[in-house]
């Protein structure tokens, strides 16, 4: 169990492009296929653990989800009146994306402090 407390970060953003790849697919019945690619490379990058890119997946995700909170304020802005759907629209986009910021600064953080040796980084095979 506290194994996969460790990987939560990347199980949240799986979660997410996989509920994008489903919604997109149910919505106009197209597969999203930037959607698979990032839930591949999250998958991918569960099992190989690379450092550097787990440092570049957290900013990017990071810099995502910030994005789309400031998304979600001017969609809420464009409301004439601040009615119960705007509230609504409000605390779930800053409920997805506001944790999807803090998943982030969890996954820059954990592969920032890791202690790494060098000459394993570049090995793309799993040894049990």
């Amino acid at each position: 169990m506290k194994k996969l407390l460790k990987f939560i970060p990347e199980i949240y953003f799986m979660g997410l492009g996989i509920f994008w790849v489903a919604e997109n697919y149910f919505a106009s019945g197209t597969l999203n296929y930037i959607a698979l690619l990032l839930v591949w490379l999250l998958f991918l990058q569960f099992f190989y653990k690379n450092r550097i890119l787990g440092l570049i997946y957290g900013v990017l995700l990071g810099f995502t989800s910030a994005f789309m909170i400031l998304a979600v304020n001017s969609e809420v802005g464009g409301f004439e009146t601040f009615t119960e759907q705007a509230l609504q629209l409000q605390l779930v986009g800053w409920g997805v994306f506001g944790t999807g910021l803090i998943m982030a600064g969890t996954m820059v953080y954990k592969f920032a402090t890791v202690k790494v040796n060098y000459d394993e980084e570049s090995v793309l095979t799993v040894t049990y």
